[in-house]
């Protein structure tokens, strides 16, 4: 796995990229960086492309041209950006809280090219709008709290609020979640993208839970069962809703699977990736 700073979309980007085989497209959520996959790039890279972009106006990831308001529209063309940039034309996506959403979008824009979506405890794609407006209030007030005053003190805070166990968390994560807070440009990123997102009437346009029988690519829900920031009976309720769809929901996790249990997240998914039959199962 290497890391490169290239220009997408007119937005310089922070990428990690390794691997070979099938493109895998690993999309982080809002206020976090490609770090979060920190667990997870080597072992998908045993057998796929992975790419893991900073998405736009997040980690080391430039603005562009997003100067406020709901972010996808501007993310996903971001995103776009950077496969056509790298060549890639079909592919999966792996996407994170609201990552997932993110991955999600591209399916519905791009259908003909996204072949295998994992969608992983994320509230904003199948959450009520009331229940997105109060977990993405919460999600901002948490964030906050480190990037605001950011120390590694901090940085451990935010994360004990959304895992299981904290020991869970790599200290590394903790040392670039700390970088990043440190750079001028965070603080007011993040104000901008938590504005624009925590007014959501004003991207309805961006919602997909009227949309799930439009997502016909096989899809995996993975989500932790004491995740403060999802409502499980949605993500039960999509499964069944989503033409081709199977949810794996982990036991004593909260918001990062693919973190608080790597290694089961790393067999089903890329078990799930690779083709193979994922029944509806609780890790």
């Amino acid at each position: 796995m290497r890391v490169e700073f290239a220009e997408f979309g007119g937005a310089r980007t922070r990428l990690y990229r390794g691997g070979e085989g099938p493109p895998v497209l690993l999309i982080h959520g809002v206020g976090a960086s490609a770090d979060i996959w920190m667990r997870n790039f080597e072992v998908l890279a045993r057998d796929f492309a992975v790419f893991a972009p900073d998405v736009l106006d997040n980690g080391f990831t430039e603005q562009g041209r997003y100067r406020g308001g709901a972010p996808q529209g501007a993310m996903l063309d971001h995103l776009e950006a950077v496969l056509d940039a790298c060549g890639i034309g079909e592919f999966s996506a792996v996407g994170s809280s609201f990552g997932g959403l993110l991955a999600a979008l591209l399916y519905l824009r791009r259908p003909d090219r996204l072949k295998r979506l994992v969608l992983v405890s994320s509230g904003t794609c199948f959450n009520t709008e009331e229940e997105v407006a109060r977990t993405l209030a919460e999600s901002y007030k948490n964030g906050l709290a480190a990037i605001a005053a950011p120390s590694l003190e901090s940085c451990r805070r935010r994360m004990a609020n959304v895992v299981f166990d904290a020991a869970s968390v790599p200290e590394a994560l903790y040392l670039m979640q700390l970088t990043i807070y440190g750079l001028a440009n965070t603080l007011p990123a993040y104000e901008r993208r938590m504005k624009g997102l925590m007014n959501v009437s004003g991207w309805r346009e961006h919602r997909i839970t009227d949309r799930l029988d439009a997502i016909r690519a096989p899809t995996l829900l993975v989500w932790g069962r004491d995740d403060p920031r999802v409502v499980h009976r949605r993500a039960e309720e999509a499964a069944r809703l989503l033409p081709d769809a199977r949810l794996a929901m982990f036991e004593r996790c909260r918001h990062f699977p693919q973190l608080e249990h790597p290694a089961e997240f790393n067999r089903l998914v890329r078990a799930f990736l690779r083709g193979e039959q994922i029944a509806a199962t609780a890790a």
